[in-house]
């Protein structure tokens, strides 16, 4: 541990299982980490996140400003949130789709919300989440890739980094391994990685240019104009509310006038049941164009959209010869600055090549609260640009080409002084808190009771990890 983190004599490690459905080979790694953690003397739980009732992030921010740091969802999501809390070291085992997590895994994450305080500080110079706890837990990744792939690995290890940033996690061993690799390569990642996560931290990783760590995808035209389009809108919050739905149909307006017939889809509304899985796969296969709105959960996309689009690459895959298809993304953030979504953007240009269609591009945008679900003629002179971008945008796709890089750029320009919109979000927390009654408990730590005296352990520290393995009741 790092000289700021008291000095554990038993290490608690939380492993998140994250395999969609039956793995054998991640319950094997399952197991080799299980047993590497335990003769370093850590107590070891295992969470199969397929097989305990997690609901869906909704979005709505309770767990900052209603009941701070509770998910007001009553399911298992709060007791993997809580483990997470009051783990020394959390490890995620996931399979790679598309440079991301599974979608089991990111079901689990869009859940830690309450893991941060709303309010805004500085981390080398960009805007980030306050840590709600003294002491997070250090965040490492074992990603399965199906076979070779360089693209998928930069991404998901830029996606652990910026998961280390935002969650102050002292330490962020990423290893990977694919599915071809023999028995004693496989093992021997679980070695390294439970080296890492029981070695001293050094501090939290520090920020680097996200970009330098992704690769670059490129952006085609389909080179016909599409004739169906299908709006998908990511975003968990009620129809009608949402900056994601907001920016999807203004796009859509604008494809149009231009003699494309569109359609809109939720993903919460459709993508929760597996009948509802199957008519979005269904209607997809009759549109040529996917329009992509989402925000931003937790560095990337939310649970919903991920496991639709693990849908897609399936159906498409399974097709000797899919129908032409051509992807573009529209992904905003609460953050300020934009460059907060690149790797959702990449990870959309790997789900286009996974699924055997065509990356047009992602328009990208910060300061998403200021737009707070309105359309653009509402939001008046700080909202032209973006019109402007989405013009630029609708002409090219529905030409055929892929969106220009002129209006990316200009779609990520800031809607108003960043100095101002963060005095006004944090202003806007408070406010919320105190309407919901829960200004007074808006910096609590419900996850974590510490006794007045540990030894070893500074007032206010992390809690003592348990005598023996096992003694905190499994999470079900």
């Amino acid at each position: 541990m790092p000289n700021h983190y008291p000095t554990l004599t038993l290490m608690r490690v939380l492993i998140l299982h994250g395999a969609n459905g039956p793995d054998p080979l991640l319950d094997q790694l399952a197991e080799r980490l299980r047993v590497d953690f335990e003769v370093r003397k850590a107590s070891v739980e295992t969470v199969h996140l397929a097989d305990v009732p997690v609901a869906w992030c909704q979005g709505c921010f309770e767990c900052w400003t209603h009941t701070p740091g509770t998910c007001k969802i009553h399911d298992a999501g709060r007791d993997v949130a809580r483990a997470f809390v009051q783990a020394d070291a959390v490890l995620l085992l996931t399979p790679v789709h598309f440079g991301s997590y599974s979608s089991a895994i990111r079901k689990a994450l869009d859940r830690t919300l309450g893991m941060l305080l709303p309010f805004f500080h500085r981390i080398d110079g960009e805007t980030h989440h306050a840590p709600r706890y003294e002491y997070p837990p250090a965040l490492g990744v074992l990603a399965v890739l199906d076979a070779p792939d360089a693209d998928g690995e930069a991404t998901v290890r830029a996606l652990a980094h910026r998961n280390a940033i935002n969650f102050s996690s002292p330490a962020s061993p990423v290893v990977t391994i694919t599915r071809t690799d023999g028995a004693a390569q496989q093992f021997a990642a679980c070695d390294e990685l439970a080296d890492a996560l029981c070695a001293p931290h050094s501090g939290p990783p520090r920020i680097t240019n996200v970009e330098a760590l992704l690769p670059t995808i490129a952006e085609v035209g389909a080179g016909t104009s599409p004739r169906r389009a299908l709006l998908l809108v990511g975003s968990s919050k009620p129809r009608g509310t949402s900056t994601s739905e907001a920016l999807g149909l203004e796009l859509m307006e604008r494809l149009a006038m231009r003699g494309i017939a569109g359609t809109t889809r939720y993903v919460h509304k459709h993508a929760h049941e597996e009948h509802g899985i199957a008519d979005l796969l269904a209607e997809l296969r009759e549109c040529d164009l996917l329009v992509i709105a989402t925000p931003l959960y937790v560095d990337a996309l939310p649970y919903l959209l991920t496991q639709v689009l693990e849908a897609v690459v399936a159906d498409r895959r399974s097709s000797a010869k899919p129908p032409t298809l051509s992807v573009a993304m529209i992904v905003n953030c609460g953050f300020p600055e934009a460059r907060h979504t690149a790797v959702a953007r990449t990870i959309g240009g790997l789900f286009a090549r996974d699924a055997r269609a065509k990356w047009a591009g992602a328009l990208q945008v910060g300061e998403g609260g200021a737009i707070a679900g309105r359309p653009l003629d509402e939001l008046g002179k700080m909202a032209r640009h973006l019109a402007w971008a989405f013009d630029e945008a609708a002409r090219a796709l529905a030409e055929g080409e892929a969106i220009p890089g002129s209006a990316l750029r200009r779609f990520q320009q800031p809607l108003i002084p960043q100095r101002v919109y963060t005095a006004a979000a944090d202003l806007g927390w408070l406010w919320s808190a105190a309407h919901e009654g829960a200004l007074s408990s808006l910096w609590e730590r419900p996850d974590v009771a510490i006794p007045e005296e540990i030894p070893g352990f500074p007032s206010g520290g992390r809690p003592v990890a348990p005598s023996t393995p096992g003694d905190r009741a499994p999470i079900s």
